[in-house]
């Protein structure tokens, strides 16, 4: 008894009283979180502020759990301990956000797709929307190039229609057209709404998808402070080997002999290697890029708050090229007994200074420097080097531009000025039924600001450029006025939930601008140039509004079976009033099968839910004011005997005032389900999705009297697809990782133009070429042309092709003849899509202990692109050629797959073909991320609550086939950016490898 006595008392002498905080992973505390004493009743809770204490003996372990949130087990070595938890998605059964309000995952019927800040905030993106990429099955993302400040283009289960239109951005409730004026670092949460049954309740705008965007919030408890800043570096990845001086004049001598033309002196009796140029070595450069966001949130009693500020400045890897954006972002809550209040405010200016010259058509010569002997930029050695003879004869024809002086004398600035925010309050008029109103604005100033002073770069027949002005200014304001009624009920095994709202949204946007030449003493501001030199002012003033009823129900039995159905009827401005007002309905069912009791004994897999939905959705794809004519005020006539020309107005442009919505139905079939006791979850879907009355630009007879091309409701496209995403989540002593994969298939297919003929697009040269048509049963903007068959070695054999468009010899590129009468366009065939087949994406995340690691693979197969750099590397004489036309076939080089060198072309080599297009398929390393967070013991020495070093890459390396200089292209801007355009190479903005260096201090 004595002995036994006695080590209960040392045993209570050993205990000691442990202190700390429990907070989440972003240092958030966490009130009332649970600490045990493991094998005891002995526990405690956290307060307000996330501290607790507790006596414990030293050795001991402490439980410490929260609600969604993953438990963890410390043992206790000390009096200070500060506990830091992960969240939990397999407990928290997944709030997602969908239109108008957020759901249970469990509850949902709808195609939803997540991506949550830990995914976004980890790398450094200039658009928000790249942070998507790759982790959405169905989701395709293309970067436009790598420029500083590029933006990307979002298409969600395939092109439905024949505009640009994208997807509909709701951003904290606020409606808007885009997301790239957001802090990714920002970003809470975003949903991407895929199918019609989820999406049709933003009816309008919403056929390309939806996708909403929610900021984060303050947490109630003490102030956090957050800050993450990052430097790095970016490089080139590939670079296409150009001719140098001495190969390019072989090159172009050897072409003049093949034409019967006489050499240039340049290139043969005065060629002089000391008079050349490296042109893009010259342009790219190791370029910096650095990121730094500050937090501060928190919160009192019925309050919370978030004030947060980011600075992102990117170098870009051509020289002269530069953006910067500033973002301040501002989000307040209030709650107190039924009534809830929140508002949200967004400033974000963003800088731009692109260079837009690089890699374009007829570029310097590289026999002329880039500079003369006074070191000014130039275009012509003729002066230093005594030579009189004219500039075409000496260097050979063409207009050529040193694309690199240009932009570095001409003045660029594009800048926007950006306001987006809402304020929202809500009440509970009765038990369940809450009113909520929503007033939001987006407002927007832009300054489009280019001059080009006088300056010998330019060789024009007289080498004199001329001082040009060009400005635009631009304002807009979109605002928004939301009332929702929501009820919302639980019943015995009954659960519903009903929606009722109305919107108003109304979009004005004003711009005038000023052209104008020869400046006064190169001073690059309006007042410089005399009203004698001013060329134009153009301007314009749209305004457009949609009005719209909505509402839907979701209803739940006994957490078994699930029904949703929606309705929103869309009134739009840019319709006539007969036609104005579209309706579009949607259900979905869905089936919890684990819940059935048949299924309690089964656990193999759990958490199995069916879903199947239908829905329609509208478009209206037109521009503002397309159904009205336009009156030109200043026409004049020819009338009467002796030919007298009169003033007066005529209509000028023909248009179709019966135009209306485009219609998108979707039928979607769905499963998920979890296996190996949660650690595996896996959600499948297949979809049919139909777009029907497409708006066509269909070209009226020229007896109209109209020359324009007129939209008519003619068109329709299907896309068919399956989507699978499933993730693996464990953990094996220390260590804690997760692995998510993705896939989608997509069939994209033109079902009908009506009556239209196939529309031509993808222009990849100025003179004229263009290589993708969109024909009834083929994808959008598919590759169109001839199909290659090797290298003429015989002139017989050339003209025994008897190719209609050219007269070729032997060393010209030889073309099938599938019928047998001869080479015509007849021959030409499909040769392939823009479009990927397949996409997947790999994400890959683990800790041990103190380090973390995260890695992101994605990638596309089955497209192709084309690689317009062969055109000018091989048949454009306007420029340099690549090295590798050096290998071009000659009597005595047959063994090569390089036509002849020649400048005339009379074989037309140039012509489309597949000669142009290569496989666009890639794999890469997107992201990858390793990092390190000082232990806790420091951290309370040093009294902060977490330091995390870390190191990123972007790029780091890329599988792929293509020759230019990156697989991503995007859609080139040769008449404007468009789909049409897809996968067509115009010399883009190489994308760049990046490496950053990062601190992450939370106090």
């Amino acid at each position: 008894m004595m002995v036994w006595l006695a080590g209960i008392a040392v045993g209570h002498a050993q205990n000691i009283t442990v202190s700390g905080v429990a907070s989440d992973e972003s240092g958030i505390p966490l009130a009332g979180a649970n600490i045990i004493v493991k094998g005891t009743t002995n526990g405690t809770q956290t307060d307000f502020d996330g501290n607790f204490s507790i006596s414990a003996a030293k050795g001991a372990t402490l439980v410490v759990s929260y609600l969604g949130y993953i438990t963890k087990e410390i043992t206790v070595s000390g009096t200070s301990l500060n506990v830091s938890l992960a969240e939990d998605a397999s407990q928290l059964d997944e709030v997602v956000i969908i239109g108008y309000g957020s759901q249970k995952k469990s509850d949902l019927t709808g195609s939803v797709a997540t991506v949550g800040a830990k995914d976004i905030e980890k790398y450094t993106y200039n658009d928000a929307s790249q942070a998507l990429q790759g982790k959405m099955a169905g989701v395709n993302v293309q970067a436009q190039g790598g420029a500083p400040g590029a933006g990307s283009v979002i298409t969600i289960r395939g092109t439905g229609t024949f505009s640009n239109a994208g997807p509909l951005y709701v951003i904290d409730g606020m409606i808007t057209g885009s997301m790239s004026n957001i802090n990714p670092g920002d970003i809470a949460t975003v949903s991407v709404l895929k199918d019609a049954s989820a999406t049709a309740i933003y009816g309008s705008r919403a056929a390309n998808g939806v996708v909403i965007i929610t900021t984060k919030k303050g947490k109630k408890g003490k102030i956090s402070i957050n800050l993450d800043t990052s430097f790095g570096f970016q490089s080139v990845i590939n670079e296409p080997q150009w001719a140098d001086a001495t190969q390019y004049a072989t090159i172009v001598n050897r072409s003049n002999d093949a034409d019967g033309v006489p050499r240039y002196p340049a290139n043969d009796t005065q060629f002089d290697p000391n008079y050349s140029s490296n042109l893009y070595d010259d342009s790219f450069r190791s370029a910096s890029v650095s990121n730094t966001s500050l937090r501060l949130s928190g919160g009192g009693e019925h309050s919370v708050y978030s004030l947060s500020l980011n600075q992102f400045d990117q170098e870009g890897i051509i020289k002269f090229s530069e953006f910067k954006r500033t973002t301040v972002r501002a989000n307040a809550g209030l709650d107190k007994g039924k009534f809830k209040m929140e508002s949200t405010i967004g400033l974000t200016r963003t800088v731009n200074n692109p260079n837009p010259y690089f890699n374009k058509e007829r570029n310097l010569l590289p026999t002329i420097r880039l500079k003369n002997d006074a070191g000014e930029w130039s275009a012509d050695d003729r002066a230093d080097r005594g030579i009189t003879t004219a500039y075409g004869a000496f260097y050979g024809p063409g207009t050529i531009a040193n694309e690199l002086g240009i932009a570095a004398l001409e003045e660029r600035e594009n800048t926007i000025n950006n306001v987006l925010g809402n304020i929202s309050a809500s009440y509970e008029i009765l038990e369940g039924l809450t009113y909520k109103l929503n007033l939001g604005m987006e407002a927007a100033s832009r300054n489009n600001f280019t001059f080009s002073p006088d300056a010998q770069v330019i060789y024009n027949g007289t080498n004199k450029a001329t001082s040009q002005l060009n400005e635009t200014n631009t304002n807009s304001l979109n605002t928004l006025v939301e009332q929702t009624l929501n009820y919302s009920k639980t019943f015995g095994k009954h659960k519903v939930n009903a929606l009722a709202g109305f919107t108003d949204q109304k979009n004005n946007s004003r711009s005038l601008g000023i052209v104008a030449i020869n400046a006064t003493n190169g001073i690059s501001t309006a007042g410089a140039f005399s009203k004698d030199n001013l060329q134009s002012a153009p301007g314009e003033d749209i305004t457009s509004t949609i009005q719209s009823y909505f509402g839907r129900l979701n209803y739940t039995f006994d957490d078994k079976y699930l029904l949703t159905a929606s309705i929103r009827r869309d009134g739009s401005s840019l319709f006539r009033e007969e036609l104005r007002f579209g309706q579009f309905p949607s259900f979905a069912l869905g089936w919890n099968l684990s819940n059935e009791k048949f299924m309690e004994n089964f656990d193999a897999l759990t958490n199995i839910k069916l879903r199947a939905g239908y829905g329609e959705i509208g478009s209206n794809n037109i521009n503002a004011y397309d159904i009205v004519p336009t009156i030109n005020l200043f026409s004049t006539y020819v009338l009467g005997d002796v030919n007298t020309r009169i003033s007066g107005n005529a209509v000028t442009r023909g248009t179709n005032s019966n135009a209306f919505w485009e219609t998108t139905k979707t039928t979607n079939f769905g499963l998920e389900f979890n296996a190996l006791n949660s650690r595996l979850s896996v959600t499948m879907d297949y979809f049919i999705k139909k777009s029907e009355d497409i708006l066509v630009d269909i070209q009226l007879p020229l007896y109209t009297g109209f020359s324009n091309t007129i939209p008519f409701n003619r068109g329709s496209i299907q896309n068919k697809g399956f989507e699978f995403l499933a993730t693996y989540a464990d953990q094996i002593g220390d260590l804690n990782f997760s692995v998510t994969g993705n896939f989608s298939t997509l069939d994209n297919e033109v079902t009908s133009l009506g009556g239209q003929a196939p529309i031509i697009g993808g222009g990849f040269t100025s003179n004229g070429l263009r290589g993708t048509r969109t024909e009834i049963g083929q994808p959008i903007g598919s590759f169109y042309g001839y199909v290659t068959d090797g290298i003429y070695q015989t002139n017989d054999e050339a003209s025994a092709a008897n190719d209609q468009e050219g007269n070729p010899i032997a060393g010209d590129l030889k073309f099938k003849d599938f019928d047998g009468d001869g080479l015509n366009p007849d021959d030409r065939r499909f040769l392939g899509s823009p479009i990927p087949n397949f996409e997947y994406g790999i994400n890959i995340t683990a800790d041990y202990k103190n380090f973390d690691l995260s890695l992101f693979f994605n990638g596309v197969a089955g497209n192709k692109i084309l690689n317009s750099t062969k055109y000018r590397g091989y048949f454009d004489f306007n420029g340099n050629y690549l090295a590798d036309a050096i290998n071009a076939w000659t009597p005595t080089n047959t063994n090569t797959n390089v036509p002849r060198n020649t400048q005339v072309d009379s074989g037309f080599n140039r012509r489309m073909s597949d000669f142009y297009l290569e496989s666009g398929a890639y794999f890469r390393l997107r992201n990858a991320q390793i990092g390190y967070s000082l232990p806790d013991d420091v951290m309370d020495k040093i009294k902060l609550q977490k330091i995390r070093l870390y190191l990123s890459a972007t790029n780091l390396f890329t599988i792929s086939d293509y020759s230019g200089y990156y697989p991503e292209v995007g859609r080139n801007s040769r008449g404007g950016t468009s789909l049409f355009n897809a996968g067509v190479d115009e010399g883009n903005y190489p994308t760049p490898r990046t490496f950053q260096l990062g601190l992450q201090v939370s106090f």
